[in-house]
């Protein structure tokens, strides 16, 4: 028992690094409530080591400030219980953002203190493992193939679902594997250098400007400290760190992918509009903000027609893709002062333990992994929070501050376990039902896809009743038949106002919900609700294309052919690119005789499509 119990920081470290890895076949977004459910069990095996380093007073009172502020932010958002389950697809609610922290303070107990030099070490296989695996898979990637399933015309990431998310953890990993190994013999040695080029080649082929600046940082950074602990000249050092920038360089160009998506400009503008409208929104309200995943469905009414025009609404943003505005945003400009103001004392307390550990590895370890937080901090000044990344970040942090000595009593110390172990408890009742509903949302949205809306609808009811908290089990539901609805089928029509209507129950305002349910009452044979709740939703989203789209369709079933035409040809103004509106334009113009109309909306469309 002693034995079992002395090896739970090993097991720990190994499902951290794991966490990477692992990702969930058949389900219906694969890389997040697995991802949750590992890291929650390695959680409970630091929870249950016999180390006693902790993070500091300093850091945990800033650490509770944080979330005693998200949680207010949560409970005074519109909608609490939305904003405290989190929403698809990151689910960053209590539940998520509680194992952040719980990670952070698992990282200081496992990987903090004097005595972590041996646990650093499998840290760094573990992670160098993780690495080699993940290469040839972002090298298949990059081919063109798809050796994990997904859309072929989406940016693949691996086993972490997102090429930024990808890019993030392959310098992390570079940064983790480039801080140690000097006490390393034989295949420890080889294999951590053979991850430490892996984890680089993972950077590469993400194609991300953040990864690729992150892994520019770490790189030489490390080749400084490394070449300074060999007492270098500085015209050596100065040719050394321009050698590693040089092999960076060259890695990019080598892959094709990643050299043009770092020469060129696309989703730069958009990115740019994003914060804008961002900024719109915290505006509004900056001292709570619209709560943790609240963005979603507040944004919408923010935005403008270059949006429209330029970025269009196939695909709502739920964050702002900048940490900042994502913290203002969740708990507005006093949660953004709260998470500076943890960072400062963090730092802090990362400089007196490197002044403490003198010149050697340890010193070394703590400045290149702190390089590397901060690296991956001004990465997401462009990016986003999510448990793949995250929650390994978060781990290696706790043990950038973790000290022993702080004051603790044995009392004390055994009522925090008998807590966490309550908590951790918790989450797994949540989350691994939560694991489990992907299956059949998966199942769900493939039925739906294939006209079987019956046997989607047994899906997604099985899925619901594993996952009764989740509101967008009920949106994605509706969004699942929406898209048959449209091609005629009635069945999916109806299950479209069943689903949509119970998630609009849920979350008021989401556009995306609010528009399903149009969808289902518009060909269920209801054009007048349709129409109704467009109205509705246009009024809140001014500037949406599919509102106007949707709403001209019903304006047509209502026998108001003017009102019709007028909607389309807004939206076709909206976003001049798009050739939709054209295409059912050409069909109304048909229906209506007007044989001269169709023929033109129709060649539109054609041109606009390229055909």
């Amino acid at each position: 028992m002693k034995q079992a119990i002395t090896r739970l920081p090993a097991l720990c470290i190994i499902l951290m690094a794991g966490s990477i890895l692992v990702f969930q076949p058949g389900g219906l977004f694969r890389f997040v409530w697995i991802k949750l459910v590992v890291v929650i069990i390695a959680v409970l095996a630091g929870l249950l080591s016999p180390l006693r380093a902790r993070i500091p007073w300093a850091v945990q009172a800033a650490t509770a400030a944080c979330v005693v502020w998200i949680a207010v932010a949560m409970l005074l958002s519109d909608t609490p219980l939305a904003s405290m389950a989190g929403r698809w697809p990151r689910y960053e609610g209590m539940l998520t953002l509680g194992v952040y922290v719980a990670v952070f303070a698992v990282g200081a107990k496992v990987l903090g203190g004097a005595s972590a030099g041996q646990r650093r070490k499998l840290l760094s296989m573990s992670l160098a493992a993780a690495a080699l695996v993940l290469l040839p898979i972002a090298v298949l990637e990059s081919a063109g193939l798809r050796p994990l399933g997904g859309a072929a015309d989406v940016r693949p990431g691996a086993t972490l679902g997102n090429a930024t998310d990808q890019g993030l953890v392959g310098f992390v990993i570079a940064g983790v594997l480039s801080a140690g190994g000097s006490s390393e013999r034989g295949w420890q040695m080889w294999l951590r250098r053979a991850g430490l080029f892996a984890a680089a080649g993972v950077a590469i082929l993400s194609g991300s400007r953040a990864a690729l600046a992150g892994l520019l940082i770490v790189a030489l950074f490390a080749s400084y400290m490394w070449m300074r602990g060999r007492s270098w000249a500085r015209p050596k050092i100065a040719a050394g760190a321009a050698l590693a920038v040089a092999g960076v360089a060259v890695g990019v160009l080598l892959v094709p992918a990643a050299r043009d998506r770092l020469l060129s400009a696309g989703t730069v503008d958009g990115r740019r509009l994003l914060w804008d409208r961002s900024l719109g929104l915290i505006g509004a309200d900056p001292v709570f903000g619209v709560g943790p995943s609240g963005l979603v469905d507040a944004l919408p009414a923010y935005l403008n027609q270059e949006w429209a025009r330029s970025v269009g609404d196939s695909f709502p943003a739920d964050s702002p893709h900048s940490w900042p505005l994502q913290a203002l945003a969740s708990g507005g400009v006093p949660l953004l002062l709260l998470v500076l103001v943890l960072g400062a004392v963090a730092v802090v307390a990362v400089v007196r333990r490197m002044k403490e550990a003198g010149h050697g590895a340890d010193r070394r370890y703590l400045a290149v992994v702190l390089v590397t937080a901060a690296a991956y901090g001004l990465a997401l000044l462009t990016h986003f929070t999510s448990i793949g990344t995250t929650a390994l970040v978060a781990f290696l942090c706790g043990g950038l501050v973790g000290c022993e000595g702080v004051g603790f009593s044995v009392f004390r110390s055994r009522v925090s376990t008998a807590a966490g172990l309550v908590l951790v408890a918790a989450g797994l009742t949540v989350a691994v039902p939560a694991t489990i509903a992907e299956w059949p949302m998966g199942s769900g949205a493939q039925a739906a896809a294939a006209g079987d809306a019956d046997l989607a609808e047994q899906a997604f009811q099985q899925a619901r009743q594993l996952r009764p908290w989740d509101s967008d089990t009920a949106l994605l539901a509706a969004q699942a038949f929406a898209g048959p609805a449209t091609a005629g089928d009635q069945g999916a029509a109806r299950y479209a106002v069943d689903w949509g209507s119970l998630a609009r129950d849920r979350t008021p305002r989401s556009q995306e919900a609010g528009t399903a349910l149009a969808i289902g009452y518009l060909y269920s044979g209801d054009p007048g609700a349709a129409k109704n709740l467009l109205d509705d939703l246009v009024r809140d989203a001014p500037y949406s294309t599919g509102l106007y789209m949707h709403r001209g369709v019903a304006q047509f079933g209502l026998g108001r052919p003017a009102e019709a035409v007028a909607d389309l040809q807004y939206a076709a103004a909206l976003d001049p690119g798009l050739d939709t509106p054209w295409r059912i334009l050409a069909n109304i113009h048909q229906r209506l005789g007007n044989a001269e109309a169709a023929q033109a909306a129709s060649q539109r469309a054609d041109a606009l499509s390229g055909r």
